[in-house]
Protein backbone atom coordinates (compact mmCIF):
# COMPACT_ATOMS: atom_id res chain seq x y z
CA UNK A 1 0.00 0.00 0.00
CA UNK A 2 1.12 3.48 -1.03
CA UNK A 3 1.69 5.90 1.39
CA UNK A 4 0.25 9.38 0.87
CA UNK A 5 1.90 12.63 1.52
CA UNK A 6 0.18 15.23 2.50
CA UNK A 7 0.26 18.48 0.03
CA UNK A 8 2.72 21.43 1.41
CA UNK A 9 1.60 23.97 4.11
CA UNK A 10 0.41 27.19 2.30
CA UNK A 11 -0.14 30.63 4.20
CA UNK A 12 -3.61 29.67 5.49
CA UNK A 13 -2.78 26.18 6.62
CA UNK A 14 -0.62 28.49 8.74
CA UNK A 15 -3.06 30.93 9.65
CA UNK A 16 -5.00 28.33 10.60
CA UNK A 17 -2.59 26.65 12.48
CA UNK A 18 -1.89 30.45 14.53
CA UNK A 19 -6.00 30.67 15.24
CA UNK A 20 -6.28 27.25 17.01
CA UNK A 21 -3.21 27.78 18.96
CA UNK A 22 -4.85 31.74 19.89
CA UNK A 23 -7.68 29.60 20.98
CA UNK A 24 -6.57 26.63 22.70
CA UNK A 25 -8.34 25.48 26.21
CA UNK A 26 -6.48 23.15 28.54
CA UNK A 27 -3.17 20.83 27.93
CA UNK A 28 -1.18 21.42 24.67
CA UNK A 29 1.08 19.35 23.49
CA UNK A 30 2.11 18.93 19.98
CA UNK A 31 0.33 15.96 19.35
CA UNK A 32 -2.54 17.31 20.62
CA UNK A 33 -2.57 20.36 18.85
CA UNK A 34 -1.68 18.09 15.51
CA UNK A 35 -4.76 15.97 15.92
CA UNK A 36 -7.18 19.11 16.21
CA UNK A 37 -5.35 20.37 12.97
CA UNK A 38 -5.83 16.73 10.93
CA UNK A 39 -9.75 17.33 11.97
CA UNK A 40 -9.67 20.36 10.43
CA UNK A 41 -7.67 19.65 6.85
CA UNK A 42 -8.34 15.82 6.59
CA UNK A 43 -4.36 15.37 6.19
CA UNK A 44 -1.45 14.79 9.17
CA UNK A 45 1.38 16.50 9.38
CA UNK A 46 4.55 15.85 11.88
CA UNK A 47 5.42 18.02 15.04
CA UNK A 48 8.80 18.89 12.64
CA UNK A 49 6.86 20.22 10.07
CA UNK A 50 5.04 22.51 11.84
CA UNK A 51 7.77 22.97 14.37
CA UNK A 52 10.04 24.41 11.03
CA UNK A 53 7.66 27.48 10.80
CA UNK A 54 9.31 30.04 13.24
CA UNK A 55 5.96 31.71 13.41
CA UNK A 56 4.17 28.31 14.54
CA UNK A 57 6.60 27.31 17.19
CA UNK A 58 6.43 30.84 18.72
CA UNK A 59 3.05 30.79 18.61
CA UNK A 60 3.29 27.29 20.39
CA UNK A 61 5.74 28.25 23.31
CA UNK A 62 4.11 31.28 24.03
CA UNK A 63 0.74 29.68 24.27
CA UNK A 64 2.09 27.28 26.12
CA UNK A 65 3.32 29.09 28.46
CA UNK A 66 0.37 31.35 28.78
CA UNK A 67 -1.55 28.30 29.58
CA UNK A 68 0.86 27.29 32.51
CA UNK A 69 -0.17 30.95 33.64
CA UNK A 70 -3.78 30.55 33.86
CA UNK A 71 -5.80 29.90 37.05
CA UNK A 72 -8.98 27.45 36.91
CA UNK A 73 -12.06 29.66 36.23
CA UNK A 74 -14.13 29.76 39.43
CA UNK A 75 -16.86 31.66 38.09
CA UNK A 76 -19.48 30.70 36.62
CA UNK A 77 -20.07 30.85 33.00
CA UNK A 78 -22.25 33.44 31.57
CA UNK A 79 -25.98 31.90 30.61
CA UNK A 80 -26.46 34.68 27.83
CA UNK A 81 -25.24 32.93 23.99
CA UNK A 82 -23.60 36.53 23.39
CA UNK A 83 -22.08 37.56 26.27
CA UNK A 84 -20.40 34.30 25.84
CA UNK A 85 -19.29 34.87 22.51
CA UNK A 86 -18.41 38.16 23.25
CA UNK A 87 -16.11 37.06 26.04
CA UNK A 88 -14.55 34.39 24.08
CA UNK A 89 -13.97 36.46 21.18
CA UNK A 90 -12.04 39.10 23.30
CA UNK A 91 -10.13 36.34 24.49
CA UNK A 92 -9.02 35.24 20.82
CA UNK A 93 -8.46 38.55 20.34
CA UNK A 94 -6.26 38.73 23.61
CA UNK A 95 -4.39 35.62 22.53
CA UNK A 96 -4.07 36.45 19.11
CA UNK A 97 -2.21 40.47 20.48
CA UNK A 98 -0.41 38.95 22.67
CA UNK A 99 1.52 36.51 20.08
CA UNK A 100 1.89 39.09 17.34
CA UNK A 101 3.49 41.01 20.62
CA UNK A 102 5.81 38.73 21.40
CA UNK A 103 6.51 37.95 17.13
CA UNK A 104 7.17 41.67 16.96
CA UNK A 105 9.93 41.82 19.94
CA UNK A 106 11.52 38.71 18.08
CA UNK A 107 11.57 40.84 14.94
CA UNK A 108 12.85 44.09 16.46
CA UNK A 109 15.50 42.17 18.15
CA UNK A 110 16.79 40.63 14.52
CA UNK A 111 16.48 44.33 12.95
CA UNK A 112 19.05 44.93 15.78
CA UNK A 113 21.16 42.27 15.03
CA UNK A 114 21.13 42.89 11.29
CA UNK A 115 21.96 47.03 11.71
CA UNK A 116 25.05 46.46 14.27
CA UNK A 117 25.99 43.84 11.50
CA UNK A 118 25.95 45.80 8.76
CA UNK A 119 27.10 48.95 10.56
CA UNK A 120 30.26 46.83 11.93
CA UNK A 121 30.61 45.94 7.54
CA UNK A 122 30.78 49.64 6.58
CA UNK A 123 26.87 49.85 5.53
CA UNK A 124 25.67 53.07 6.25
CA UNK A 125 21.75 53.67 7.53
CA UNK A 126 21.81 55.96 4.67
CA UNK A 127 22.78 53.46 2.33
CA UNK A 128 20.69 50.63 4.19
CA UNK A 129 17.61 53.21 3.67
CA UNK A 130 18.12 53.96 0.01
CA UNK A 131 15.18 53.41 -2.16
CA UNK A 132 14.92 50.50 -4.48
CA UNK A 133 15.35 51.27 -8.15
CA UNK A 134 12.03 51.77 -10.43
CA UNK A 135 11.29 49.13 -12.51
CA UNK A 136 11.71 49.20 -16.59
CA UNK A 137 8.46 49.02 -17.45
CA UNK A 138 9.53 50.32 -21.11
CA UNK A 139 11.55 47.06 -22.13
CA UNK A 140 8.43 45.37 -23.49
CA UNK A 141 8.42 48.31 -26.24
CA UNK A 142 7.84 47.43 -29.99
CA UNK A 143 10.86 48.92 -32.24
CA UNK A 144 9.09 50.40 -35.14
Amino acid sequence: MKKYRAPDLTQEHIATALDTLDTWRGKLTWDLLLDSLEAAWGYRYSRFTLASYPEVANAFAHRKDALKGTLPVSRGTPTDERVRAAIEQAERFKAKAERLEAENSLLLEQFVTWALNAESKGVTMDMLNKPLPKPDRDRSKVVK
